[in-house]
């Protein structure tokens, strides 16, 4: 790996150990992809002994999830950043969907972690829930923009973000044959028949 360890620590004293763990985790994911996070790794790249890990995670699942509800926070900015001044409705769900591929694009490994077998099954990760529900908010709110029965708003986002992640995931992936110049307008395209199929 590019990054050095720090020397080791005489104390499990640490400026704020679980945001520099996670930062380090996002580092080797960012490199490497999951399978190259471990936990004692992660005391050493950020200069600590191991035990001291286990005073704030008490195994690598929950510092998945730290790095999985960061990620969503991420992906939540970018949508925002993404959807500002865009009309409500179907304008809105596309820009949205156009930010969503980009960061996929940008952060591959993170989004894989984010999208890929839920962290999050037996509810002990609140916070990691809380991020995933404020992010996918931005498609809700764009389909509530259409005009669509509150009651369904719901379900009909879920459908949407299913299909624009099978979708993004397919061009990372290179299983769908997209010309990287013309993956988002691609993107947005598909994502305009999508709205317009499920409305």
């Amino acid at each position: 790996m590019a990054r050095k360890s720090q020397p080791k620590r005489n104390t499990f004293r640490h400026g704020n150990l679980p945001e520099a763990l996670a930062d380090a985790a996002l580092e080797r994911l960012d490199v490497a992809g999951v399978e190259s996070i471990s936990l004692r790794d992660l005391a050493r790249d950020v200069g600590v002994n191991h035990r001291a890990v286990y005073r704030h995670f008490a195994d690598k699942l929950s510092l998945l999830a730290l790095v999985a509800e960061r990620g969503w926070k991420r992906l939540a900015q970018r949508l925002r950043k993404s959807t500002t001044g865009k009309a409500p409705g179907e304008p809105a769900l596309i820009a949205g969907a156009v930010g969503l591929f980009l960061f996929a694009r940008d952060c591959p490994n993170l989004f894989h972690l984010m999208a890929g077998e839920r962290i999050n099954t037996e509810g002990k990760f609140p916070d990691l829930e809380a991020a995933v529900i404020d992010a996918l908010q931005i498609f809700a709110v764009g389909f509530a923009g259409t005009g669509m029965a509150p009651d369904i708003v719901v379900e009909r986002t879920a459908v949407f973000v299913a299909a624009l992640q099978g979708i993004t995931t397919q061009i990372l992936y290179e299983r769908l044959h997209v010309a990287p110049a013309k993956a988002k307008a691609f993107v947005a395209e598909i994502s305009g028949m999508l709205v317009k199929g499920i409305r």
